[in-house]
């Protein structure tokens, strides 16, 4: 009895105590909040290791203030002597709400933690769900372990996993790496070694366990917003540390800058991002800055000077008061004079709205296209106005299903025409290109009088296509003409719409299949892409084409055999951020 009673008097001073440190903590942790943006200003262009102790000191006195003060109030107060300070007209309602504003701060926290709970069980399941990476890329991170101060016997073991985008660190007292299968095919390795020191940075800080710390934080202040910022604020800077760090081992901060912008083509960053220390992590355009100018706020002149020497050559023209000249000279002069930051032999850049030609390389050589034929496929198949709903069947003239990597289309399998069109332009499948060929009324005969009256009707005089598919060496174009292709395409909403989304969901055979676009640019952070055609083979190299908005235009960007998927993703990139600088300058 005389312990439930002793029980029952320190709840009733635990509640409202609890509750006004809880509001006293709203106007204190905007006092802290104040004083860090103001040392945070100041320190704007100091280290980055700085700006992350004024964070972290931050975040630790919002820890602190609350629990000082709740111990100070229970050593020996008395319930009445809690809010003396306050007025007596509000003391008795503030008093009244107190029991109320504990049970939702603790409802609260306790939906943080389990917010926390089910993200470590993410990352245990995702550490769980990795393999091991192969024995030479393990010697390879062990080397670059070593040359970054990291002990012999703290072995940090190295793991793929399938459904990843950016490589990732998990633990502290067992760290592990896990590293995007697809990355090790597709990434060269220079890059990867850098974003590997880049992980590697944060296991020799111990990252992970402060960030863990961080995330206690969050769940027990949820409610107040500078804690929130101050936690972003310190993961923004914990990355430019690390990059720091990275950079100095590898002696070359340009090399980990092109990993990092290469890392920023590919997909979204993964969920439960607070709880992983990834390459992706903070303002990443800030970071490749940081690293290219250290100390200065300056972006990639390089990749200006094309656009500039166009707008020069054009201005030049103008005062002169010469009539209007053809684009492609100008471009080809502007080449001429210095190579644009691309790899693909032949590109195309022009502004939809006023025609003029942007960039330009090589961009009237006739050369193998690929599976960019599909464009013209999907818009002769819409233009016979045939019933989308019609369910086809896939045929052994269409085509050897092997041959193609992932394919959904075996013999026998019915599909609606519409999906057809969905499968040929989005994952790019072969068969269902030659299936809306060889069901077009009148068979594939017909449908190649139909494909060659619309090569007329654009007037695409240096275009040859002998299939459907592109899969022959002998459908061919120029960049220049591959741009009236998409600008006529453009015209369609059903080829818009499917080639602008990242994937999409199709009935194959009465089972749901999910297609994914073969441009993972669409989708991705920073992209604004309207429509979408890749095409590869070993005589067209790595092709895309795509309209997007750019700098605040409406742009054609044409791509032709680049050295790669990466590489062309990488063009693009250069060609987004060159648009988007020349921008800049003008405002």
């Amino acid at each position: 009895m005389n312990l439930d009673l002793r029980l029952g008097i320190e709840v009733g001073k635990l509640v409202p105590a609890l509750g006004w440190v809880l509001l006293y903590f709203v106007w204190q942790g905007l006092i802290v909040g104040a004083v860090s943006a103001v040392l945070l200003w100041l320190l704007r262009h100091a280290s980055a290791r700085w700006r992350y102790a004024v964070c972290a000191l931050a975040l630790l006195l919002c820890l602190c203030i609350p629990f000082v003060h709740l111990l100070s109030l229970l050593s020996g107060a008395s319930p009445a002597r809690l809010t003396v300070d306050a007025p007596p007209a509000w003391r008795a309602a503030l008093q009244a709400w107190m029991p109320a504003l504990v049970l939702a701060w603790s409802a609260g926290v306790a939906l943080m933690s389990l917010r926390l709970c089910l993200g470590l069980a993410w990352v245990g399941k995702l550490r769980r769900q990795a393999v091991a990476a192969p024995a030479i890329w393990q010697a390879r991170l062990d080397a670059l372990a070593l040359r970054m101060g990291l002990r012999g016997s703290q072995h940090v073991p190295l793991k793929l996993h399938g459904g990843l985008s950016s490589p990732v660190t998990v633990g502290f007292w067992r760290p592990v790496i896990l590293l995007p299968a697809a990355l090790l095919s597709g990434m060269p390795v220079a890059l990867l070694e850098a974003l590997l020191a880049h992980e590697l940075a944060h296991v020799r800080r111990w990252d992970y366990l402060v960030n863990l710390l961080q995330s206690v934080a969050e769940a027990l202040l949820f409610f107040h917003p500078v804690v929130w910022w101050l936690s972003a604020r310190m993961r923004a800077e914990r990355e430019q540390v690390a990059d720091a760090l990275a950079a100095q081992a590898l002696q070359d901060p340009q090399q980990l800058a092109t990993a990092l912008h290469a890392l920023s083509l590919h997909a979204a960053a993964p969920q439960h991002a607070g709880l992983l220390m990834s390459a992706r992590g903070g303002a990443l355009l800030t970071r490749i800055e940081r690293l290219m100018a250290p100390g200065l706020d300056t972006a990639g002149w390089k990749l200006a000077v094309p656009a500039l020497l166009l707008a020069c050559a054009t201005l030049l023209l103008q005062v002169q008061g010469k009539p209007a000249v053809n684009g492609t000279i100008l471009a080809d002069a502007a080449s001429a004079m210095l190579d644009l930051p691309v790899s693909a032999k032949h590109m195309l850049v022009f502004d939809d709205s006023t025609g003029q030609v942007l960039m330009a390389k090589d961009a009237d050589a006739v050369v193998p296209i690929a599976s960019i034929t599909k464009l013209m496929t999907a818009m002769v198949v819409l233009d016979a106005g045939l019933d989308p709903e019609e369910q086809l069947r896939i045929a052994r003239a269409d085509g050897d299903a092997s041959l193609q990597r992932h394919s959904l289309l075996a013999e026998g399998v019915a599909v609606s025409r519409g999906a057809l069109l969905q499968l040929a332009l989005l994952p790019s499948e072969n068969r269902a290109a030659a299936a809306l060929a060889r069901t077009y009324p009148g068979g594939n005969a017909a449908f190649q009088q139909a494909l060659q009256a619309k090569i007329r009707q654009l007037g695409l005089t240096r275009t040859t296509l002998t299939d459907p598919v592109g899969s022959s060496p002998a459908n061919t174009s120029t960049a220049s003409e591959v741009a009236k292709i998409v600008a006529a395409a453009a015209r369609y909403p059903d080829i818009a719409r499917i080639t602008s989304h990242p994937q999409a969901s199709v009935a194959v055979n009465g089972k749901v299949r999910t297609l994914h676009n073969t441009n993972p640019l669409v989708g991705g952070q920073g992209w604004d892409i309207l429509l979408s055609k890749t095409g590869s083979s070993h005589a067209a190299g790595s092709c895309l084409t795509m309209r997007m908005r750019s700098g605040g235009k409406h742009v054609t960007v044409v791509l032709l055999d680049a050295a790669g998927a990466q590489r062309r993703s990488l063009d693009a990139g250069h060609i987004r951020d060159t648009l988007a600088d020349r921008t800049g300058r003008m405002h």
